[in-house]
């Protein structure tokens, strides 16, 4: 779903500079068949790597392009809810993909067209760069908050380079030693993001050395249970998760058990009756 998402922006998307970066960090995220992400503006500011200005803006442009639509505004932790509409049912289509001979295929009636690659003589001059050079050759940087929405364009890709492109998953960043815990939420029916980045998993390494993953899903699966699934990120089990208790140490084990007759087992008792016992 992701890759058809972000095939549909690369491919078929009218938008240009910025707002097309936005229409890609949303595909980035998409999970499900309705297209729909739930994004804040500071993991629109990360992905993109510009200021709030700049995101409010690419989003405002590629909302009127009607590529994109706002389902549900923010509501207090809930980031807002976006949708791709166009790129709902898109697929990418194998009559459609560019051979490796780099000529187009000529695709079968009712499936999407492959773009085609211009000649460097006949390229649109608006897609090069104002102060680049007369080659044709592509600018891919993004333009500021207070430059024209179509100055700049991004370099078509071929399927197959997006393919490649695109090789890591979705969930790549994800480290060796959480993918336990990721995996057993996901089975344990806990559909979240895990939007750590870097050293924000290092608290997570730390409350699975602490209680250990099994201890972990179970609280997640709970909780997300109570919640009715309106939980949108692993972010909302940290707090839970540092109140469980810690595993044992290594080779502890349970205090023994007193035998009584008759062969059954009693807790232990202190046999020093005090005069206190006795009524004294």
């Amino acid at each position: 779903m992701t890759l058809d998402a972000m095939h549909w922006v690369w491919t078929q998307s009218q938008s240009k500079g910025n707002p097309r970066v936005a229409l890609l960090a949303v595909a980035d995220q998409v999970r499900t068949p309705a297209c729909e992400v739930r994004l804040s503006y500071a993991e629109f500011m990360a992905a993109m790597n510009v200021a709030r200005s700049v995101v409010v803006a690419a989003v405002r442009t590629a909302v009127k392009l009607g590529e994109l639509e706002i389902v549900e505004e923010k509501k207090g932790t809930r980031a807002t809810l976006y949708r791709l509409p166009k790129a709902v049912g898109y697929r990418r289509s194998d009559e459609a993909r560019v051979p490796d001979s780099g000529t187009p295929s000529v695709p079968k009636s009712g499936t999407q067209a492959a773009p085609t690659v211009p000649d460097p003589g006949t390229r649109d001059p608006e897609q090069d760069h104002a102060s680049g050079s007369e080659s044709g050759t592509a600018c891919t940087g993004i333009e500021p908050s207070s430059g024209p929405e179509s100055g700049t364009h991004y370099p078509t890709q071929s399927p197959k380079q997006e393919r490649a492109s695109e090789k890591p998953a979705a969930d790549s960043h994800i480290p060796a030693f959480a993918r336990p815990l990721v995996d057993g939420c996901t089975l344990a029916g806990v559909s979240v993001r895990w939007p750590f980045k870097g050293d924000q998993w290092f608290p997570i390494d730390a409350l699975i050395k602490k209680s250990g993953t099994p201890a972990l899903v179970d609280y997640a699966r709970r909780t997300y249970e109570r919640q009715g699934g309106n939980v949108d990120s692993a972010r909302f089990f940290i707090n839970g998760w540092r109140e469980l208790p810690p595993l044992p140490e290594a080779g502890t084990t349970r205090p023994p058990l007193r035998a009584v007759a008759g062969g059954s087992y009693q807790p232990y008792r202190n046999q020093d009756h005090s005069a206190y016992q006795n009524g004294f």
